[in-house]
Formats: C-alpha cells, structure tokens, sequence
C-alpha cells in the first residue's frame, strides 16, 4: 500500500515539474501588406475621341501611406496612350508630375505625395446604344513592382471629386468614382519564382459620361427622317408616273447610304449593330418597299383602267408601310435602350 502511495505522489510531481511556470508566449501574427490611402480629383476633361478609342484627362491623384514601401516609386497608369502623349515615362505613357520635392510627413505620422497627370488614356468605349449611349471614361494605375502581398491601396474618405467648372460639349459629365480591387494576370511574365496566385492591387476611377441627344436628333435622326417621308410622296404618286416615283426611291436610297458614311467615318470599326446601324438598315428597307412596291403598282396600272381604285390601294398601302416602319423603330430603340450593359472595367 504504502509503494502504490510512493508511485502515485512520484507520478503527480512529474507532472507538476513539467508544467511550465509562465504561458507560453503567443505566436506572432505575420505583418500584413502597407496600405496606402489613395484619392482623385479630376480638373478638367479636354477631349473625348470614339474614331482613336481614347480621350484627355487632367486630374491630381494622391497618396498617403506609412511602412517601408514607397507607392510615388513604381505607380503605373494601366491604360496610358504612349502613341499620343506628348510628355511620357520611362517606360512610355503619361508620367506623372510630382507636386512637391518629397513626400511630406503629416501630423498622423503618415506620408503625402500628390501628382498631376496630363495625357490621353485609352478607353475601348460601348457603343451599342450610339446615340444614345452613357459612357465611363476610365483610368487604371497599379503598382508596377509590389503585389497584394506587399502593397494594398485603399480609398480615401473622400475618394473622387470632379471640379464644377469641367465641361465638355456635348456630352454631360456625372460624378467621377473611385474603386479598388485586386487583379490577377493569367501569367507569371516567365517569373518562374513568382506565385502563380500573385495578385495587384488596382486603382480604378471612372467618370460617367451622357451624351447630349439633341444635337444627335437634329443632325442624324431629322434628316432620316425627312428622307422617309419624302420617299412616302411615292405612293401619293399615281402610278403612271413610275419615272417619277422611281427617281424618287433612287435619291432617297443614295441619301440614307451618304448619311451613314458619314456618321461611320468619325466612329471607330466595331464587331456589333449601333442601334444607328439598324435605323439606317429599318430605313433602307423600308425605300427598298416603296420601290419594289412602284414596280408592282406599275404593272397592276397596265391592266387596269380604274386610276381611282388604284390610287386608294397606293395610299392605304402607304399609310400601312410608313406605321409600320414607325412601329419597328420604335421598338427597335426600346430594346436597345434598356438593354443594360455591364462594364468589366467599373
């Protein structure tokens, strides 16, 4: 009894001797990325270029940050047009120009650094709804050295601000946002010691843009529309006169295809219809009924001795094709402006 006792009491000192007499210190946490404060405002939009894909932008961006990376160092537009700007970086592209000769300390014990950027960006716009069209002028920076492991940008309190003074003809300029996300590339750039997982984090602003209608409806929509409703005198015509109504058809087709040549020349090659492009096609179509239909009026007239009788058919088959193209019309731009696009890029 008194062995089992011994072992019992040798059992439990063991125990107490190894327990330590101070915690265990707590395992330390892995340092994050430097996040650097980032904020925008746009003094003026010079020129917004749909043929070239690209439009001209004067704006400041600033930068506030703490840690040992400094962001002013390796900042690099995304979408710069190297080809038209005329004051570039090293590595081509608009450079930005710093507002003062170092980062200055602020009272929170962080950084400041401001630049102003002057150049043209590249913007491959939508214009499935032209000309009615809303259209994001966007710019995109990053960090040309440090992934989101080292370096995260994060918005100011007051993110983007747009001066009261910009404006730009024809167009209405909405309130510019910024945003940042993360961005991976599908690639290592042949840096086989690069995580294949390595993100960046990018700095998007965008600024909302409206076109003007009004201008677009008295230089494209009106004259369409007088040429179809010049084409429509053909059926007030009598089908006798198909020299007349013919000639008639002919200008009026002529006219819709120089109207698009011309529109088509200051717009850029694209994949898609405008909601344009099917105007023009609803209206070649409907001269091309007016003609076939003069043709069939034509021969009917021949053989047939009442002009009266005909004359009536022409008008209500008139009146019938000239709703009828309203109709489509119609339709066709409701279906094309509430058709509702996604931009990738906001």
């Amino acid at each position: 009894m008194i062995r089992f006792v011994r072992r019992v009491l040798a059992a439990v000192l063991a125990v107490l001797f190894a327990i330590p007499l101070t915690p265990p210190a707590p395992a330390r946490a892995e340092a994050g990325p430097d996040r650097v404060t980032v904020g925008v405002f746009v003094n003026d939009i010079q020129d917004i270029d749909l043929a070239a894909d690209s439009f001209t932008a004067d704006f400041y961006l600033w930068f506030r940050w703490k840690g040992d990376v400094d962001p002013t160092d390796s900042i690099e537009p995304m979408n710069s047009n190297a080809m038209q700007n005329t004051t570039t970086s090293e590595t081509g592209g608009v450079a930005g120009k710093p507002l003062y000769p170092a980062p200055l300390d602020m009272p929170d014990g962080t950084k400041y650094m401001a630049f102003r950027y002057q150049g043209v960006f590249s913007r491959k716009m939508n214009l499935e709804k032209y000309p009615f069209d809303v259209q994001n002028l966007v710019i995109m920076f990053e960090d040309q050295n440090e992934d989101t492991r080292d370096l995260e940008f994060v918005a100011d309190t007051t993110p983007a601000a747009i001066s009261p003074l910009v404006t730009m003809p024809g167009y209405e300029i909405g309130q510019p946002t910024l945003t940042v996300k993360p961005h991976r590339y599908p690639t290592n750039f042949g840096n086989i010691a690069a995580p294949p997982d390595a993100k960046y984090s990018r700095v998007t602003i965008a600024i909302p843009v409206t076109r003007d209608p009004l201008p677009y409806l008295v230089k494209i929509i009106l004259p369409i529309l007088i040429v179809i409703l010049i084409t429509s005198l053909i059926y007030m015509i009598p089908a006798r006169l198909e020299d007349s109504r013919t000639g008639i058809g002919v200008t009026a087709m002529l006219t819709i295809v120089a109207l698009q040549w011309t529109t088509d020349s200051n717009l850029p090659s694209v994949e898609y219809l405008m909601l344009l492009d099917l105007i023009y096609i609803v209206s070649l179509v409907y001269v091309l009924v007016a003609m076939g239909y003069t043709v069939l009026a034509s021969r009917r007239h021949a053989h047939e001795a009442a002009e009266a009788l005909s004359t009536a058919l022409d008008r209500r088959v008139g009146v019938i094709t000239l709703v009828a193209y309203v109709v489509v019309i119609a339709l066709t731009m409701v279906l094309y402006l509430n058709h509702h696009h996604v931009d990738p890029l906001v």
